[in-house]
């Protein structure tokens, strides 16, 4: 009897061990049906997989065994140091992460690409960083409309940058970031609309030529250094020898000036005196005249004759033979010098 009451007691006891952990499974299943969606979030909702509907911010409740969300794949890539080894120093690479999340997170968000190598239109290898700002607009089109979407926006920046950068020079490159951003928007915006994401806004983070490319530079930047450096020397000893002959033609245009002023001064002063003489020899000849005009003479003749013997005079003086020859009208002299005597 005691054994069939323990027979009884066990069955009893499975049987209720088979029916509760059923009932158990599903009251859980139950409850792990209520989700909460957060602000600025949606959830994809699949009813015996095919789309149904989007949860927005809230409470919801997904059907168990009816209903399942739909995740999605997403990636981030994020920079990491690692060692060259050899007391070298480090390098940065870039690692990917990979997650699935059923949650699609409507905020401004960053995707950052990986550093990578472009050729030039003038074969120059330079390394782009870029980076795009986007928000997912369309959570429907994120889902389904691409399998894997942040490395379909990988792969379509990295294609259209290598295009816009492989038709431009190197220097085109450094000095137009601005431009190549706004064209990089344009070329991916459409794309990336259609698959339920919004650029907002594309940035080039670095543009670095390789080492030899930037030694080049350097070397370049120096011969313009010192180029513009010789330029302003011969400029400087330009305008200084400008200046020197400036300053020179300045003066001796003060000093022919002062002395033409001098020897106008000069001039005028022997006029004047040669004038006052002139006045003075004017009377005396008057007063000579009235003299020499009683005896028979007149005023010109005795000019003559003082001439005659200031020339004799001179000759005397400078002459090394004492020979003088007189002229025919030296009685004139005479006769003007037994006047004088008489007249004494």
């Amino acid at each position: 009897m005691l054994v069939l009451l323990d027979l009884g007691n066990a069955l009893g006891l499975f049987y209720a061990i088979i029916i509760l952990i059923p009932v158990v499974y599903v009251l859980v299943r139950l409850l792990m049906g209520c989700k909460v969606v957060e602000h600025q979030t949606r959830m994809i909702v699949e009813r015996f997989g095919r789309f149904n509907r989007v949860c927005k911010p809230g409470l919801t409740y997904v059907v168990p065994f009816a209903e399942r969300t739909r995740s999605i794949k997403w990636r981030s890539t994020f920079p990491r140091m690692v060692n060259r080894g050899y007391g070298r120093g480090q390098y940065q690479v870039a690692e990917v992460s990979q997650i699935n999340t059923d949650r699609i997170d409507l905020r401004v968000n960053i995707m950052d690409f990986p550093t990578q190598p472009i050729i030039t239109r003038d074969n120059v290898e330079i390394n782009v960083h870029p980076m795009i700002l986007f928000k997912l607009i369309d959570p429907m089109r994120v889902a389904y409309e691409t399998y894997d979407l942040a490395h379909a926006v990988e792969k379509l920046v990295q294609t259209n940058l290598r295009a816009i950068i492989g038709d431009m020079g190197m220097d085109d490159t450094l000095a137009s970031r601005e431009e190549i951003n706004r064209s990089l928007k344009t070329k991916i915006k459409k794309v990336c609309h259609n698959w339920g994401l919004e650029v907002q806004a594309v940035e080039l983070l670095e543009i670095s030529p390789s080492g030899p490319v930037q030694a080049a530079m350097h070397m370049q930047l120096i011969a313009e250094r010192t180029r513009r450096a010789d330029i302003v020397s011969a400029d400087g000893e330009r305008l200084k020898k400008k200046m020197g002959a400036e300053g020179q033609c300045e003066m001796k245009k003060s000093i022919s000036k002062g002395t033409q002023r001098q020897t106008e001064i000069i001039a005028k002063g022997e006029s004047d005196a040669r004038k006052l003489i002139a006045d003075a020899n004017a009377k005396a000849l008057g007063i000579v005249g009235e003299a020499v005009t009683e005896h028979g003479v007149t005023p010109t003749q005795y000019m003559i004759a003082i001439n005659y013997i200031e020339t004799f005079r001179s000759i005397i003086s400078f002459a090394k033979s004492r020979k003088v020859f007189f002229p025919y009208e030296s009685d004139i002299t005479g006769a003007l010098r037994n006047t004088a005597t008489r007249s004494n």
